[in-house]
């Protein structure tokens, strides 16, 4: 009986449910009131996000978290690029790119991100932004590197990682407002 008990809890425990990410946001006010038509092309990121794992840099050796994001991270950050920039500038007209509709107005922006990794007790964001016009004209470009500190968890680092991305969004949209 003891080992049936045992044997159940154990399948139980197995069929639990996996917990699966979302990038929090943070943004809640806007900076400018933008009344233009602002396309945000999907975030590229490199091929290890895409497989749901968090890299952790000790030394010379990376080691990697499980990390189940809800949807793939690359769409979790366009969608919150999205969300983020309607809220900082105001504007409804943010969506993603390419938009149906062939404006002669508005900007495009594009995120690449180049790497996103634990090491030294932060999490390390780096990569570059594109802001063009709605002809394909560069207006700005910017390489960005940023760090904040965290824990060395799945939950803290995901957490940061939102922390991280929401400082890019309201740099991105202080350019776009100027």
């Amino acid at each position: 009986m003891k080992k049936l008990i045992i044997l159940l809890s154990l399948f139980i425990i197995g069929c639990s449910p996996k917990n699966s990410y979302i990038i929090p946001t943070g943004i809640t006010n806007s900076i400018s009131k933008k009344n233009i038509q602002i396309g945000i092309k999907k975030v590229q990121v490199p091929e290890y996000l895409l497989s749901d794992k968090i890299l952790i840099k000790k030394g010379n050796k990376l080691k990697e978290l499980d990390a189940s994001f809800a949807t793939s991270i690359d769409s979790l950050l366009t969608s919150n690029a999205i969300k983020e920039l309607k809220v900082l500038l105001n504007d409804p007209n943010v969506v993603l790119y390419p938009w149906e509709a062939k404006s002669k107005r508005g900007y495009i922006v594009e995120i690449i991100v180049d790497d996103y990794i634990y090491y030294n007790g932060s999490v390390h964001l780096s990569g570059s932004y594109y802001i063009k016009d709605a002809k394909g004209n560069l207006i700005s470009s910017k390489n960005f590197n940023l760090t904040n500190p965290s824990k060395e968890d799945a939950d803290a680092i995901v957490d940061t990682l939102g922390v991280l991305f929401d400082k890019l969004i309201k740099e991105i949209a202080q350019t776009i407002a100027t």
